[in-house]
C-alpha cells in the first residue's frame, strides 16, 4: 500500500480549489535535487499542476527549469512506493484496445509506420536485433518482425504486467522489468533500440541513456520520441494546463537542445531530429483548461482525446501543418548514433 502523507501547510490551497482533487490522498515525495541533463542545482519554477487527467492524489506538483541548461524536472518527485497510486489500473497504455477508439488506432498505426520508415531511413544496413523500451503490447516488434528482424532477435522490455502477458501470448520476447533493471540483454548486441514516450517517467534519464548506450552496438542508432517543452503549446497554456504535464507521471521534459546535449553527454552523434504530432496534449490542454481552469466540466468532457475522434483527428492534421511548415509541436523525435 502506498505511503501517506500530510500536506505541508497551504499546500492544498496554493491553487484554485477541486473539491474531488482535494479529497484524494497526499501522497509520499522523494527529493529531485539535480538536473539529470547538466547535473546543476539554481532552477527556476516553470509550471505547477495536479493530476488533472487521474485525481489520483491531491499533492501539487512544481516543475523547474535548469538554470543552466533549461532541462525542466519534477521537483520532489512521488516516492518509489506510490507508483500504484498514480498508474492506476485504468491507465490508458495499460488498456490500449479498450481506451482508444478503433478509428484512432488504426489512424495511429499509419503515423507509426511513417514514423518506421523515416528513423529507418537512416540505416546504413539492414536491422539484425531490436529492442524496444517501454514496448507495452508489442505492436513496434511486430513491425519489425515483418521488416525481416528475427522474432527472437526483436526483444521488449515492459513494466505493466497485462501488457506483458499480451505481448507474450503473441510469441513475443517480452521481459518484465526496467530498463535500468533488465538482466540478459547482451551490451553492445542491438542495431536499434528505440524509446517512445518513456524517458519523460524515469527518474534518472541520465543512467537510462549511459544503459542504452551500452546495449548499442557501435554504429547501432537510438530513437528517442519525448514531449518537446520548447513549444507553443506549452507557452500558450501558462503554468498550469500543458498537456504533457500529464502530472505527476511526467518528470522530466526536455527540448530538442536538452535531449541532444544528454546523449552527446553519453557518447552518440545526433543523426537527426525531426518534431512529432501532440495531438492528444492539445486537447488535455483544452480539458484541463476548462474544467479545471473555467469550471465547465460539461464542455471539458468533449476535448478528452481518447472519447472525441473528431477532435482529435483535427488536433492532428492542425500538427501535421504545423510540422509541414517549419513549426515546433509539443513532441520531438532524435535518431543518434553510437560513437565508436
Amino acid at each position: 500500500m502506498a505511503a501517506l502523507a500530510t500536506p505541508p501547510n497551504g499546500e492544498r490551497d496554493s491553487l484554485k480549489a477541486n473539491a474531488h482533487l482535494a479529497a484524494q490522498p497526499f501522497i509520499e515525495t522523494i527529493p529531485s535535487p539535480d538536473c539529470a541533463v547538466c547535473g546543476g542545482g539554481t532552477w527556476r519554477e516553470v509550471g505547477k499542476g495536479q493530476d488533472y487527467e487521474y485525481a489520483t492524489c491531491s499533492n501539487v506538483w512544481t516543475f523547474r527549469a535548469c538554470q543552466q541548461c533549461g532541462h525542466v524536472q519534477m521537483d520532489p518527485l512521488p516516492a518509489p512506493e506510490t507508483l500504484g497510486v498514480i498508474y492506476p489500473s485504468n491507465y490508458y497504455s495499460y488498456q490500449m484496445e479498450k481506451s482508444i477508439h478503433p478509428l484512432a488506432r488504426w489512424a495511429k498505426r499509419k503515423l507509426d509506420r511513417a514514423k518506421f520508415r523515416w528513423i529507418l531511413g537512416g540505416l546504413r544496413a539492414p536491422v539484425g536485433s531490436y529492442l524496444d523500451v517501454g514496448c507495452g503490447d508489442g505492436r513496434y516488434l511486430e513491425m519489425m518482425i515483418d521488416q525481416g528482424v528475427d522474432r527472437e532477435r526483436a526483444q521488449g522490455v515492459e513494466l505493466d504486467a497485462h501488457a506483458v502477458h499480451v505481448a507474450r501470448a503473441k510469441n513475443l520476447n517480452v521481459t518484465q522489468t526496467r530498463i535500468e533493471d533488465a538482466r540478459g540483454l547482451e551490451p553492445g548486441s542491438f542495431d536499434l533500440i528505440t524509446m517512445f514516450h518513456v524517458i519523460e517517467h524515469v527518474a534518472r534519464p541520465d543512467e537510462v541513456v549511459a544503459r542504452l548506450q551500452s546495449l548499442l552496438r557501435v554504429g547501432g542508432l537510438l530513437a528517442l520520441e519525448t514531449p518537446n517543452f520548447d513549444c507553443a503549446d506549452a507557452r500558450w497554456s501558462g503554468e498550469r494546463f500543458w498537456g504533457a504535464y500529464h502530472t505527476p507521471r511526467h518528470w522530466h521534459l526536455f527540448t530538442a537542445a536538452s535531449l541532444a546535449r544528454l546523449l552527446r553527454s553519453h557518447g552518440f552523434t545526433i543523426e537527426r531530429q525531426r518534431f512529432q504530432t501532440g495531438h492528444a496534449f492539445l486537447l488535455w490542454t483544452l480539458h484541463h483548461w476548462l474544467k479545471y481552469g473555467k469550471e465547465h466540466s460539461r464542455l471539458a468532457k468533449w476535448c478528452h482525446p481518447l472519447r472525441n475522434v473528431p477532435l482529435l483527428a483535427l488536433a492532428t492534421a492542425f500538427d501535421m501543418l504545423r510540422i509541414m511548415f517549419g513549426r515546433k509541436t509539443s513532441a520531438v523525435l532524435l535518431v543518434a548514433r553510437r560513437d565508436s
